[in-house]
């Protein structure tokens, strides 16, 4: 009798100590993932800012170039505003243009206190139109010519540039405040440049208008990202273009001029 209890104490003892063993292991296990679970970030940062080290720092300037210039772009074209909106934005500038003015008014997007043009008028004939803007004390003032200007001129773009410049002076000798914004002339499409040759000077035009506001210290305004790829933008005359243009091109001059 005294062997068997013997017998079962010493295989309790066994049982026992098998037990803590387990235990024992189970906690091992446990600690050794955890150290584990926390080398793996840390490896994982470690390579990281290994990899950092020898990357070409102007690599990664141009990167970041490259998406500022992505903002800038996507900034410059938000979404188109209502008629509601285009009328609040303009109440302190003026538009002075021809006949691709006009249409701004008959479409009903702004009204002619802020809108002033004339048919087939060129830059060099606009004088009766800088002085109405002058009386009118707008903050900001965008030109819109050059198309007539083509014809008028027979091509010759610094006649263009010296008449835009004449106007814009007595302008700014009544406005010294005001921001000046010319507008890029939008190109006609080939059957009107073969009905009228001149407008093939577009580009030499659009050139010269640029240089002279890099020159003056103007906001040169390009416009022709609103028509590139977009079929049926013009009207039949293959020179004015679509309601649909306009209040596009409106809201592009109100981003612009931060109005």
């Amino acid at each position: 009798m005294k062997k068997i209890k013997a017998y079962i104490s010493e295989t309790r003892l066994w049982v026992f100590l098998a037990v803590v063993l387990m235990i024992i292991i189970a906690v091992v296990v446990i600690f050794k993932k955890a150290e584990n679970a926390e080398e793996i970030p840390y490896e994982k940062n470690r390579k990281t800012v290994a990899a950092l080290e020898k990357a070409d720092i102007s690599e990664t300037e141009n990167a970041l170039k490259d998406l500022e210039g992505q903002d800038e772009q996507s900034g410059s074209r938000k979404e188109v505003r209502d008629t509601v909106e285009l009328k609040r934005a303009f109440q302190n500038a003026v538009i002075l243009g021809d006949s691709f003015s006009e249409s701004i008014v008959e479409y009903g997007f702004l009204d002619t206190d802020v809108v002033l043009y004339k048919r087939g008028l060129s830059v060099g004939q606009a004088d009766d139109l800088v002085d109405t803007a002058v009386l009118l004390r707008p903050t900001a003032v965008f030109f819109v010519f050059g198309t007539n200007d083509m014809e008028i001129c027979e091509g010759d773009s610094q006649k263009f540039i010296e008449a835009y410049r004449r106007q814009i002076a007595r302008l700014k000798a009544g406005l010294p405040d005001a921001a000046v914004y010319i507008n890029s002339i939008l190109p006609a499409t080939k059957e009107a440049v073969k009905e009228t040759p001149s407008y093939a000077y577009c580009g030499q035009f659009n050139e010269a208008l640029q240089a002279m506001c890099q020159e003056d210290g103007y906001t040169y305004v390009d416009c022709s990202f609103l028509i590139e790829g977009k079929d049926g933008i013009y009207e039949p005359d293959g020179i004015h273009v679509i309601k649909s243009y306009y209040p596009a091109w409106l809201s592009y001059l109100a981003d612009t001029a931060g109005l």
